[in-house]
């Protein structure tokens, strides 16, 4: 009888196991969605400009409570982020090498109030959709950004989106009546409640006297007064609204 030698046996030897990224493991323990798919990230790491930047990571929030346990979350890890919406910035606006939040997937909706005088529209709709909405009522939005089949509110507030036609009375600042913010610390504020002021004083207390000294100091020098008078009564989307330090006397309403 003839005996059989075992071969020897081929076993494939598993590289040494990397740490995992603590804020990967912080973020795969938040509520909200860590984007797991290489592809997405890879396909939001350019917006509309010729900035490419890989995303450390992708992640959605469904709510503006998650958004504050988020930014809490990166907080501790110090660690910057940039929220995406439509993506339609020229500029490189919504591409980030840290972590980028789609504010788009989960923020989208628009309800009129007061039959088409005014509207509540979430930041991941477009400006399209909400005009649509308006349409029935012969009502629009007061911007009117070229872009405004992909362009979403959340930028168009940011940026203070004007437009070809609506000058400087019907843009963003001027037809913005309250907002929920979601601030740095993860404070969560509606600014169309009507004790909102004491709400931010209480919550941020430093926010809100580091405001009411800005404004101070502006209105108290004649010539930056001037000087914002001028700026700002031309078309002027660039930077800070440093006329709301002149237009509101709330620090929630300067915010």
């Amino acid at each position: 009888m003839k005996s059989t030698l075992p071969l020897p046996a081929r076993l494939a030897s598993r590289a040494p196991q990397e740490p995992q990224d603590p804020l990967l493991r912080d973020l795969g323990a938040w509520p909200g969605q860590l984007v797991d798919s290489q592809l997405e990230r890879r396909a939001a790491a350019h917006d509309a400009s010729h900035y490419l930047l890989q995303p450390r990571a992708l992640v959605r929030p469904h709510s503006a409570d998650e958004l504050g346990s988020l930014l809490r979350i990166l907080e501790r890890h110090d660690t910057g982020l940039t929220l995406r919406s439509g993506g339609t910035s020229l500029s490189g606006q919504a591409v980030t090498d840290q972590v980028l939040v789609d504010v788009r997937r989960h923020f989208r909706g628009v309800e009129v109030l007061d039959d088409g005088a005014r509207v509540r529209v979430r930041p991941g709709s477009t400006v399209r959709e909400a005009n649509a909405v308006l349409a029935p009522y012969g009502r629009k939005l007061g911007p009117d950004p070229a872009s405004e089949s992909a362009c979403t509110l959340g930028g168009v507030i940011a940026d203070n989106s004007s437009g070809m036609h609506c000058g400087t009375e019907q843009n963003t600042y001027r037809t913005l009546e309250s907002m929920v913010m979601v601030l740095p610390s993860g404070t969560v504020l509606d600014t169309a409640d009507h004790d909102a002021d004491r709400q931010l004083r209480e919550a941020e207390p430093e926010l809100h006297e580091g405001l009411l000294r800005l404004r101070r100091r502006v209105t108290g020098d004649a010539a930056s007064t001037a000087t914002i008078e001028r700026l700002f009564a031309m078309k002027n989307t660039m930077g800070y609204g440093l006329n709301a330090f002149l237009d509101e006397t709330e620090p929630v309403r300067i915010l």
